[in-house]
């Protein structure tokens, strides 16, 4: 995949003919790689290449004016359009365009710019300043300059619309095992960090992390997870929350047990992705009741990736 950024490039037009794949993609779910699909099958049809085009960040505030925490990291989305089949990847800035009229962002910005003759897009699909045209909006512009547009569907979880916002929430909820299907496992990739050095001394030896602060904080508590370290993975129990049994000082923080690994891994990055959520985080009498639980915890981990 090419990455063409349209911040800093000065001459970023694409002169082949494009299918623009047009949202924000967080969490890259099954919707999403049903916008992916459309395009890459309309893109053929069209002897077109495929595009998509999405911002460096998620452009929604919260009603205290902060950005929304999203899913994925930009690095991590990247990663995930790279398996997507898709052909570039173009990343633009949403103050650049956030004044510009629906029709005004389609015709200078997608046809333009990136020569598109095509586009994709979920049911929900809003662009131009102040939200003000949609998906049928878009199909309308394109049609008026002898292109296409298909729009996709929505796709249900459960009795849900399935949507980034359902999938924070969920997150938020600490249900991590029911995204699976839809999305497959929730994950951190972060450095390790050094800590206090007393799992190795008195429990069991573990890796210390910060969820990046853009991310959707996680319920706090005791999560089956897996490490993927280089080319291999292992299974592995992670505390997202305080650690109130050794820490008084109320900083969340990302502490995991890896099953059979005991190389050090400071100064490296590690990701880390969630399967199940075990048990809330409490306070144990002792650290020999803490190191027993951390035991039981990982047979149950064990068990689970069997």
């Amino acid at each position: 995949m090419v990455v063409y950024d349209l911040r800093t490039m000065q001459a970023c037009e694409i002169k082949e003919k494009t299918v623009l794949c047009l949202g924000t993609f967080d969490g890259c779910h099954i919707g999403h790689r049903s916008v992916f699909g459309s395009a890459y099958h309309l893109a053929k049809q069209k002897k077109a290449k495929s595009v998509i085009y999405t911002f460096d960040f998620i452009p929604k505030t919260s009603p205290d004016g902060k950005r929304a925490l999203s899913i994925m990291t930009k690095e991590e989305k990247i990663k995930a359009f790279q398996k997507s089949g898709i052909d570039y990847l173009a990343l633009d800035s949403f103050e650049r365009v956030k004044n510009m009229s629906g029709e005004g962002f389609v015709n200078e910005v997608l046809i333009k710019e990136l020569s598109a003759v095509g586009a994709t897009c979920g049911y929900n699909f809003c662009f131009g300043k102040n939200r003000e045209a949609n998906a049928e909006n878009l199909k309308e512009f394109f049609e008026k300059a002898g292109g296409s547009v298909e729009i996709c569907p929505k796709v249900m979880l459960g009795e849900q619309a399935l949507s980034s916002t359902l999938i924070r929430e969920m997150l938020s909820c600490g249900r991590v095992e029911e995204l699976l299907e839809c999305m497959g496992p929730y994950s951190v990739y972060a450095e390790v960090l050094r800590g206090k050095g007393l799992g190795s001394r008195e429990l069991l030896p573990t890796i210390n992390q910060k969820i990046p602060e853009e991310k959707v904080k996680l319920k706090n508590g005791v999560y089956i997870t897996e490490c993927e370290i280089g080319e291999d993975v292992y299974p592995s129990i992670t505390n997202v929350g305080v650690r109130p049994t050794t820490d008084k000082n109320g900083e969340v923080n990302m502490e995991t047990y890896i099953l059979d690994y005991s190389k050090i891994l400071y100064n490296s990055h590690v990701k880390v992705n969630f399967y199940k959520y075990l048990r809330e985080e409490r306070v144990f009498s002792s650290l020999a009741e803490l190191k027993e639980q951390i035991a039981s915890d990982a047979r149950q981990s064990r068990e689970y990736f069997k």
